[in-house]
């Protein structure tokens, strides 16, 4: 078999796997209710007090706000989903169907990232044609949802790959949460609130920062940059890959 053929073949396995988990679904359907619920608040609000509204801004970018919870949504569901066998046994027959390590390694990362990513956005969309429903004066202009689509997209693509990476590193639902909140969220947080130069300096380095800013334009130090940011997430990502990557492919899948 061809390593391209056993690759579709591979990421047509991941692709059943995640939707006969039932993770899958509930953060699916949470994420979404979450994100649109959010939408219909910042609608109303927009709607009632119009002066509150920035001149200029469409209902894309009220949706902007939700980004963070739909970015912990989706990490929780990256990871979930890439530890779910490890968590059941199912990891044992999973390899010996593909005994090639690289290769599902491939098929995981890509199919899981891809999906969740996917749900992402498809969630951010719905939620901004509910903002138009309240405020239909803001409009939905393509080029605006298409260039969101995109800075969006690098948030939440590199933070389901950290979702990934924590997962396969860990081989634990509950560690791969608690690593990623602490990441995302509790780190940058606590390290801002210090007085120190280092604390700062380590909080903007961290993936939570990086996220913060590409979707608020601001982070714990005026010196981020839009590139920073995006170096700053892809590296977490590939680091996380790597350890989760050198597990899966060095260790055995059962421990």
């Amino acid at each position: 078999m061809s390593p391209a053929l056993a690759l579709a073949r591979t990421g047509r396995a991941e692709w059943s796997r995640i939707w006969t988990v039932r993770s899958s679904w509930i953060f699916a359907v949470a994420l979404a209710v979450v994100v649109v619920g959010f939408g219909a608040v910042i609608g109303h609000d927009a709607a009632g007090d119009p002066s509150g509204v920035t001149p200029g801004s469409t209902a894309w970018d009220g949706i902007r706000f939700t980004g963070m919870f739909a970015l912990f949504g989706l990490v929780a569901m990256a990871a979930v989903v890439a530890t779910a066998d490890h968590a059941t046994g199912g990891i044992v027959p999973t390899l010996q169907w593909t005994p090639r390590r690289g290769l599902l390694l491939t098929a995981r990362t890509a199919v899981v990232a891809a999906t969740t990513t996917l749900v992402g956005l498809l969630s951010m969309a719905a939620g901004a044609v509910v903002v138009w429903t309240f405020v239909p004066h803001l409009g939905l202009p393509p080029g605006d949802g298409l260039a969101l689509a995109g800075e969006m997209g690098v948030v939440l693509l590199c933070g389901t790959l950290l979702g990934v990476g924590l997962g396969l590193a860990s081989r634990s639902s509950a560690a791969s949460l608690v690593l990623a909140i602490a990441l995302l969220l509790v780190g940058p947080l606590l390290l801002t609130q210090l007085p120190y130069q280092w604390t700062l300096t380590t909080a903007t380095h961290l993936p939570g920062s990086g996220a913060l800013f590409l979707i608020f334009g601001e982070g714990p130090s005026d010196d981020m940059t839009t590139t920073s940011a995006r170096v700053t997430m892809a590296a977490w990502a590939l680091a996380a890959l790597a350890a989760g990557g050198w597990r899966l492919l060095a260790t055995d899948a059962d421990r």
